[in-house]
């Protein structure tokens, strides 16, 4: 037989007032039902808790030696069943999420900044994204991932931050930009001259010494037609290669024109492969902290602060 929180509260009400009539009426009880009550106790405890005398209850030496835990038990209780409302400012935990290192000057400011303006006693942790990230969300590893939308793992939520178009980041003199030049557009022909760089932290991307098409490329590119030559785990590193060789790299307009803004040496062309706002950005969270308020309270500051239109419009379409 399982002990409830009114159990607990009517056998504490006995041990304060020593009296039924006064627990029960202190408990909007009637005798009948105080008369049950009592009864379940004793049922419960395997012991009579409290026994009549003429200055009234007494409790047993059952009750005398477990009072304490009682009463313990009771305020553990009210705790889980009476959560106090959610305070940002006394929240005291490290968040921690996985990027792809050239997401962060674009989703991530603004949301830096209200959590740590509402939240001083948070901490934020970054991480690199991988191919081991939904399995680290799975496990607890880590608290969220932003991700390009794709297969969503079985107990995982997402949330659509951005869409972003695709392009091809190449040097200033590379063949390729006298031919958008010439003719205002390249052709997946043009394109498959051109050894690219692709961006991959998986080892399966390297085994057996081949370079197979990550799923990231999969999911924006419609038709692999460029032979892989460099291999690299971040974004930012890879512009390095492009300055004096004829090698491509495919990514986010954002991130492409804030690199050519900053190198001298590099310049951006449309891809021919890519669909329009083919990258969708999003924040996955796990099932396990689906309701927990704190996690709650952070996704609303993506939402607020990280979702644009178009991130909204593709939440829309999601059902989300």
């Amino acid at each position: 037989m399982d002990i409830s929180h009114d159990d607990l509260e009517f056998f504490l009400a006995l041990w304060e007032t020593r009296s039924i009539t006064q627990a029960a009426r202190d408990l909007n009880l009637t005798m009948p039902t105080a008369s049950r009550r009592m009864a379940r106790l004793r049922e419960l405890f395997g012991d009579p808790c409290f026994v009549r005398s003429h200055k009234g209850l007494l409790p047993t030496d059952f009750t005398i030696a477990n009072v304490g835990e009682i009463i313990q038990l009771h305020r553990q209780l009210l705790e889980l069943t009476q959560r106090k409302t959610f305070e940002p400012s006394e929240l005291k935990r490290v968040i921690r999420i996985a990027i792809p290192d050239n997401a962060m000057p674009f989703l991530l400011p603004n949301v830096v900044k209200a959590i740590t303006d509402q939240a001083p006693l948070c901490s934020i942790a970054f991480l690199h994204s991988s191919h081991n990230s939904f399995e680290d969300l799975q496990k607890g590893y880590i608290d969220f991932l932003i991700n390009p939308k794709s297969l969503v793992p079985r107990g995982s939520h997402f949330m659509p931050l951005h869409a972003f178009d695709q392009v091809i980041l190449v040097r200033k003199t590379h063949p390729l930009v006298e031919i958008y030049r010439q003719k205002g557009t390249v052709n997946p022909e043009d394109l498959k001259h051109y050894e690219r760089i692709l961006v991959n932290d998986s080892y399966a991307a390297t085994q057996n010494n081949d370079i197979y098409l990550s799923n990231y490329d999969r999911y924006f590119m419609t038709d692999n037609v460029q032979r892989t030559r460099i291999v690299v785990p971040y974004f930012i590193g890879a512009q390095y290669f492009l300055e004096n060789t004829d090698l491509t790299l495919s990514l986010p307009k954002e991130t492409a024109e804030k690199i050519a803004e900053r190198n001298p040496y590099l310049t951006t062309i449309p891809s021919p492969l890519a669909k329009s706002g083919a990258i969708v950005p999003c924040l996955f969270w796990h099932e396990r902290t689906h309701h927990d308020p704190a996690m709650q309270w952070i996704r609303a500051q993506f939402k607020a602060y990280a979702q644009t239109e178009e991130g909204a419009r593709e939440a829309r379409q999601d059902n989300f």
